[in-house]
This record gives structure tokens, sequence and C-alpha cells, in this order.
């Protein structure tokens, strides 16, 4: 499993990464995959402020099945309020992208360190502290890495 702490060790994966690469499922590029990482990082680092999807009750059943579970996220798991086309390319290419990635990362360890109490909200979980953004992003990363033969 990847684990976003380990920054060299992302970057080293990450350096597989081709803006040709094929996903082994889904319709994302390459490019798509890491804008959708770093704006998943930035929900949890301040920086956008999200508002849960689903209800309370079925978002704690989300979380206790992703963050307090050791299953991985399913392979093609298509999360609902993504819609079913792909969302506009923010950056001008795949290096800009990562580099957007990293500085989403930088900023995360950043927010918690000066903000340990924060609770910032995810779509679909809700409230989740530093430790369970940590737990959902390794999650996360690893889904989207293992779509692009990166794990």
């Amino acid at each position: 499993m990847i684990d976003i702490q380990n920054r060299q060790g992302l970057v080293h994966k990450l350096k597989g990464l081709k803006s040709d690469s094929d996903p082994v499922w889904g319709r994302m590029t390459a490019q798509h995959m890491v804008e959708h990482l770093a704006f998943a990082v930035m929900s949890s680092n301040g920086a956008l402020d999200q508002k849960l999807y689903f209800p309370k009750e079925k978002a704690e059943q989300i979380k206790r099945a992703v963050i307090y579970t050791d299953n991985e996220l399913p392979m093609g798991f298509k999360a609902p309020m993504l819609g079913d086309t792909l969302p506009k390319l923010v950056c001008s290419d795949l290096g800009a992208a990562l580099k957007k990635l990293y500085l989403a990362l930088d900023e995360f360890e950043l927010y918690f360190l000066n903000n340990p109490d924060a609770k910032p909200v995810n779509l679909a979980m809700g409230e989740l502290d530093r430790e369970e953004w940590t737990r959902f992003h390794n999650k996360h990363f690893s889904h989207h890495f293992k779509q692009f033969r990166l794990l």
C-alpha cells in the first residue's frame, strides 16, 4: 500500500506514470487521475471546503468500511458524486498536475501541524481527522496506482 508520508517512495512510483499511460480500468487519463488525487488531498488540507454528499448514517457506514477495515477500494469503484463524465483538466500537462499534487501533500502536512484537531469534511464520509484522512489517502492512492500499474 502507498504511504503518502513516504514522499520519496511516492515520487518514485509516480515517475513510472506517463501522459499516455493506459488505465487497467476506467476512463481516467493519467493526468485526470493525478488531478483527482490532488483534489482529494486539497479537500483534506483546508484548501477546499466540502459538504457531505450522503446522509450522516450512510456516511458513517462508508467511513467504517473504508477507514476502519483493511479492505482495499474495489477495482472499478466510482463514487456517485463524481458524475458520468470526466471533469475538464485544470493543469496544462501531467508535469504541472504532479507539481500540484506534491504541493497539496506538503500543505496537508502543514495544515495538520498547525491545526492538529481539524476535521475537514470528506464528501462521502463526513468529518475526518488527520489519521483518518491519511488512511483514506493511502487507500485512495493505492487504488489509483493499481489502476495505472504503478503498484
